[in-house]
């Protein structure tokens, strides 16, 4: 084949991909905002205590971790139609979970903590190898900024919905609303009858001694381990903070992410198109600073504010955080890139969720002792802001990522990237 029919051919395949991606991708978001998102508020209207929502994200992060081991060997034998229709599956079975198990006990703990998990796993896994097959080092912070504005888009419609059908309604509803998208998405997803992106197709499945080695010079693992007790503590324990400022209302909880969607929405689209060509160790530093600073706001945040003062720190606290996960978002996978590619993006799942499992079996455990008061969130969030410091460490740039110079980021050479002594000099 000549270079002027390849390049055409080449194009036409990328662009097919991306297609694909965005389908699945704007079906599973429409989905989660429908209900996932409402579940910690969802819990905490069946009475469910902070040490029970503690526990279900504990159980969510053994069910993500066994729902990986599980993805990542099949993968290698089923089509990724076949993946879709499986996550898709396994969100409705979700939902199917918590209808059996409504009254709020620990059953509903145990049962919706591990489908939960199960779920995250296979909606997220699959969603971060599709996308990294479109990316490069010259291009992850505008494309990240494009993905995010794409879901926070059809998020808002979700959460809207839901909150309404919620509001209105009854949860039997919700759950017919979503199986219905759900089946109504994968006929339109079938047909496109997509391959696995030929870098995720040819990595073999990892096993758990290699997964233990782990080790590489940009301080990964330590990252790995604390992010996902943050990334829990904003779509959780600040949801239900934000759940108690509307006064327990579903609907008027989803107008308020809402209307704050909006300064998401103008956040990564101001970023997206200079992320890549600002110093990238400036970059992430100062938004690791922010990013504290807006937890600090999460613990001044209280009722009796005047609304509009308590309406503008929720826009701080929304674009500050908007800000460091575009940030490290473009770290992440700017290293992948570096490294070990699709197996740097499931080792990220193994131990950010072996850090999940430790991390929220410690906060059930403290909130138990502290009787479960609302308040103990306020204390949550000073804890948060001092740790969040931790996140500086994470990079360990030697060069310009954008260069073309030798691989930046070391990996052990138990995973092949680099051998030893290539991984010492720069390590």
């Amino acid at each position: 084949m000549n270079s002027r029919t390849g390049q055409p051919l080449q194009a036409k395949a990328a662009a097919s991909e991306q297609g694909v991606f965005y389908r699945f991708l704007g079906l599973h978001t429409l989905l989660y905002g429908i209900f996932p998102f409402y579940i910690p508020v969802y819990m905490w209207t069946q009475g469910v205590t902070l040490a029970g929502i503690s526990w279900f994200i504990c159980l969510s992060g053994a069910g993500f971790i066994l729902g990986l081991w599980t993805w990542d060997r099949l993968r290698t034998r089923i089509s990724l139609v076949s993946m879709f229709a499986l996550s898709l599956l396994l969100e409705v079975l979700l939902l199917l979970v918590v209808l059996v198990m409504e009254d709020g006990g620990l059953a509903m703990i145990l049962g919706t903590g591990f489908a939960y998990g199960f779920y995250n796993c296979f909606y997220w896994t699959t969603q971060r190898a599709l996308f990294y097959s479109l990316i490069n080092v010259h291009n992850s912070g505008r494309k990240y900024g494009n993905l995010q504005i794409f879901v926070g888009a059809l998020l808002q419609v979700g959460i809207v919905l839901g909150g309404y059908v919620l509001e209105m309604y009854s949860f039997f509803h919700v759950l017919a609303i979503s199986a219905l998208i759900a089946f109504s998405g994968l006929l339109l997803l079938v047909p496109s009858s997509p391959d696995y992106p030929q870098a995720l197709s040819g990595q073999k499945s990892l096993v758990l001694s290699g997964v233990l080695r782990f080790t590489d010079g940009s301080r990964s693992r330590m990252m790995f381990l604390v992010d996902g007790a943050f990334l829990f503590a904003e779509s959780f324990f600040w949801v239900v903070t934000l759940f108690l400022l509307v006064h327990e209302s579903f609907l008027t909880l989803g107008i308020v992410v809402l209307s704050l969607a909006v300064v998401f929405g103008v956040v990564f689209y101001a970023l997206k198109n200079v992320i890549d060509r600002i110093s990238p160790t400036r970059l992430f530093h100062a938004a690791v600073v922010l990013y504290a600073a807006s937890w600090l706001f999460r613990s001044l945040i209280h009722e009796p504010m005047p609304l509009e003062a308590l309406y503008l720190m929720m826009v701080l606290i929304t674009f500050l955080t908007a800000f460091f996960r575009l940030a490290l978002n473009k770290r992440f996978y700017d290293i992948a890139q570096h490294t070990r590619g699709h197996a740097y993006l499931v080792l990220k799942s193994y131990y950010t969720q072996a850090g999940t499992v430790a991390v929220f079996a410690l906060a059930a455990v403290l909130f138990m002792i502290g009787g479960d008061r609302e308040m103990l969130l306020e204390y949550t969030y000073w804890i948060l802001a001092a740790s969040s410091f931790v996140y500086l460490a994470y990079g360990g740039r030697r060069t310009d990522p954008s260069s073309s110079q030798a691989p930046v980021y070391g990996l052990d050479s138990d995973f092949g990237v680099l051998g030893r002594a290539e991984r010492d000099r720069i390590g």
